[in-house]
């Protein structure tokens, strides 16, 4: 598998998350990389669409598997700018992506997000494939998307 530097792969994220700010959605975003190609995109779509489950990592998804014609996306990573919630998470784990990439945690806007009991890294230990996953790539500029948002 080509990997990059992982934090080129986020900032395109950070460009998906900017996106659904500006239309009103949460600052979400979302890429999947096959083979050092970016495959598919996602940003939060949730409140411009009126689909709950249209999150970054949903879309992004979709995109990818419709471009590799497959649902089996072993060979790619997905790099997503917030801690997947429960539902992005399982469809990760269920497109066998073994390699997740995150830059905020749930735990860094206690604010916004409420905290679960259970999460991604649960999900991680009890798949029955190995998933590998990386925290906290460019924390630093995702954190500003948030500072002008109030609990929902």
């Amino acid at each position: 598998m080509v990997t990059n530097a992982p934090e080129e792969f986020m900032l395109e994220a950070i460009a998906e998350a900017k996106k659904a700010k500006s239309s009103g959605d949460l600052p979400f975003g979302a890429v999947v990389v096959h083979y050092g190609k970016i495959i598919g995109r996602g940003r939060d779509e949730t409140h411009t669409k009126g689909d709950v489950t249209d999150h970054a990592e949903m879309i992004a998804l979709r995109e990818a598997c419709r471009k590799l014609k497959s649902n089996n996306l072993e060979e790619c990573i997905i790099y997503c700018t917030n801690e997947p919630c429960l539902m992005c998470a399982a469809a990760i784990f269920q497109a066998n992506i073994p390699k997740v990439v995150i830059g905020l945690s749930r735990s860094d806007l206690p604010d916004l997000l409420r905290n679960r009991e259970i999460n991604i890294y649960h999900l991680a230990k009890d798949s029955n494939h190995q998933i590998e996953i990386v925290k906290d790539v460019l924390k630093d500029k995702i954190l500003p998307l948030f500072r002008d948002l109030e609990k929902k």
